[in-house]
């Protein structure tokens, strides 16, 4: 029987022809995609068939340009377009893929399921819901998917590769961003970015926003790939279009940073109060700063700022530098009168969570307000957490 490799296998098979062939696939294959021709589509599988990326894209092509459906192995994706109403779960799916879907996917990723974030996603729930679905002989693909990013979370390393490596192999994009996750990050494989980037593009192939936006995310900061403003904000705008707040948060970065495509303050702005708005809080946190300093040219309004660093807080979003800068600014009277009680509020909030220099400052008021041992213990605390003017006040005023 002929080897069928398996999407990863084949990056790892050791054949230098095999090798060579796939890296010819990738280049050409977008040009096969744009042809709409049947017969130059299936004269590319001829030669590429054993290329399982390539192949599998091209089948899926294949099916859409026939009129039919895609393989078994290369379901179509059950992402909704932006704007399309949800549509109900699949009747095919049973109570074991339902109910790993309600408590591992990703949100915005399947039809009428809400997902769960990353930080929120409980392991302990996740891996009970989502360990039946691995034992089902036909499981659906997703829902492979999301036992596999629970395992990512769970650091069980070897069997996310697995079970992702399956679910992609069943044409799940969640299943190959999780593979590109495993490759760029190094989860129990060597980092190899270039390898992260071939699935990141399956991925935004058959739809994950996620796929979409780590692709964004590496066309802007150069990971496995040159630096491409323009191409990173084609592929994170795709996500936005999906609702993704994180990826509203790259275009605002981009256009703020002004690096790989000309500074746009407003666009920034535009962008990052999209994301705050979806509910990425540390966005707002980028618009406080932007108006407090001007960044940019943009017209400075410090009491605009505080109440954008006060949302953010307000939110439940700690963000250490926006909390100490909005510090400062009610300590010195920037935007509100001076008001040393309110700033020292603010850096409680950095004291509560070991930031060393709203430490140093918090330390700074005690001092002034004659309160020596609470001045003594935050300074040594700040000092402790590397903040060399902490030591040299301890030093000035205790004699340590």
């Amino acid at each position: 029987m002929k080897r069928i490799l398996t999407v990863v296998g084949l990056w790892m098979a050791s054949a230098e022809l095999a090798a060579a062939e796939c890296s010819e696939a990738r280049e050409i294959w977008g040009d096969v995609k744009a042809s709409g021709s049947v017969q130059v589509v299936e004269e590319y599988l001829s030669v590429f068939g054993d290329c399982a990326i390539y192949s599998g894209l091209a089948r899926e092509r294949l099916a859409v340009l026939q009129g039919g459906q895609a393989a078994t192995q290369t379901q179509a994706p059950k992402q909704k377009a932006a704007g399309e109403e949800a549509a109900q779960v699949e009747p095919s799916l049973n109570a074991d893929e339902r109910a790993c879907l309600r408590k591992a996917m990703p949100p915005l990723h399947v039809a009428s399921i809400p997902g769960v974030s990353w930080a929120n996603m409980s392991v302990q729930e996740a891996l009970v819901a989502c360990a039946p679905v691995a034992e089902l002989e036909n499981p659906d693909a997703d829902a492979l998917a999301a036992y596999g990013r629970v395992l990512m979370k769970a650091k069980n390393y070897s069997q996310a590769f697995t079970v992702s490596q399956r679910a992609t192999e069943l044409g799940s994009g969640l299943g190959a961003n999780n593979m590109g996750r495993i490759f760029a990050k190094g989860r129990g494989v060597d980092v190899d970015p270039e390898r992260a980037i071939q699935f990141y593009k399956l991925a935004a192939e058959r739809g994950s926003p996620l796929g979409y936006n780590n692709l964004g995310d590496a066309y802007h900061k150069g990971k496995g790939v040159e630096v491409d403003g323009q191409r990173a904000l084609t592929y994170l705008k795709v996500a936005a279009s999906h609702g993704y707040a994180v990826a509203y948060s790259g275009i605002g970065h981009i256009y703020r940073n002004g690096t790989t495509v000309p500074q746009d303050i407003p666009k920034a702005l535009e962008a990052y109060q999209e994301a705050f708005e979806l509910g990425d809080y540390e966005s707002g946190a980028f618009i406080g700063y932007i108006l407090e300093t001007g960044e940019g040219g943009y017209p400075q309004d410090e009491s605009q700022a505080l109440d954008w660093y006060a949302h953010v807080a307000l939110k439940g979003e700690y963000v250490d530098w926006a909390a100490f800068r909005a510090g400062n600014m009610v300590r010195d009277g920037r935007g509100v009168p001076a008001d040393e009680d309110k700033a020292a509020n603010w850096y409680r909030l950095g004291e509560e969570n070991d930031h060393a220099p709203s430490r140093r400052e918090l330390g700074k008021l005690y001092y002034s307000w004659g309160y020596r041992d609470e001045a003594q213990n935050v300074l040594g605390l700040a000092a402790a957490g590397g903040d060399d003017e902490a030591l040299e006040l301890l030093i000035r005023w205790f004699g340590e």
